[in-house]
């Protein structure tokens, strides 16, 4: 393979396809099956919007709900600012991945799943059944990746942990913004998804 993505969510796959667009042999593994998911926001941003059409992955009309800007809040001032060219949309993770395996499928990459990656060399990538040789590796396995480590670049990650819960409520969403509510240890991510859907993020310093 020209490259190999060790890790399938949206950023592995979109750095597949836009290898594949520039004409190179792509495979990606990924220990476990979509839709792969975790805790976010769910809030794509406009220029989020633009760099997947430049993907080839078309939105369809209708999907998710368009939202306009960004409020903070914290407990005595808020702000808010509204985006200058387009608007965001609120979307299930699990349905952007499944647009992003489709267009991967599309341009010809290779989708290895519940295909451990055990161990990288100059030669390419071990996986617990075999080895497959790469020019180039991408690590897209998360904030605790693996390539990173075996790569010796941990002494530049950061070191502090974050823990975050996810909640989707069918509820109206009352706001055509994200908001985003600021405390000194965590912040809330509220991010409308559908007509009758919002997305409810917590992320905080401490886990209880």
């Amino acid at each position: 393979m020209d490259v190999f993505v060790v890790g399938g969510g949206p950023a592995g796959l979109a750095a597949a396809i836009a290898a594949r667009q520039r004409g190179m042999s792509v495979a990606v593994a990924d220990g476990s099956a979509p839709p792969i998911d975790k805790a976010c926001g769910e809030g794509l941003m406009p220029e989020t919007i633009f760099a997947l059409g430049e993907l080839g992955v078309d939105v369809p009309p209708g999907a998710g709900f368009r939202f306009r800007g960004i409020r903070f809040l914290q407990r005595d001032a808020q702000v808010s600012a509204e985006f200058l060219q387009g608007l965001g949309l609120g979307i299930r993770r699990t349905i952007l991945h499944e647009w992003l395996i489709a267009r991967a499928e599309e341009c010809g990459v290779q989708l290895m799943w519940r295909s451990p990656v055990a161990g990288i060399s100059e030669a390419g990538v071990h996986l617990t059944d075999g080895f497959v040789a790469a020019r180039w590796i991408v690590g897209a396995d998360g904030s605790g990746s693996r390539v990173r480590r075996w790569s010796g670049l941990d002494a530049a990650a950061r070191q502090s942990q974050r823990f975050a819960t996810r909640r989707h409520y069918r509820v109206q969403p009352w706001s055509d913004q994200v908001e985003i509510y600021w405390g000194r240890h965590a912040q809330a991510y509220v991010t409308p998804i559908a007509r009758e859907e919002v997305c409810i993020v917590v992320m905080a310093t401490h886990s209880e």
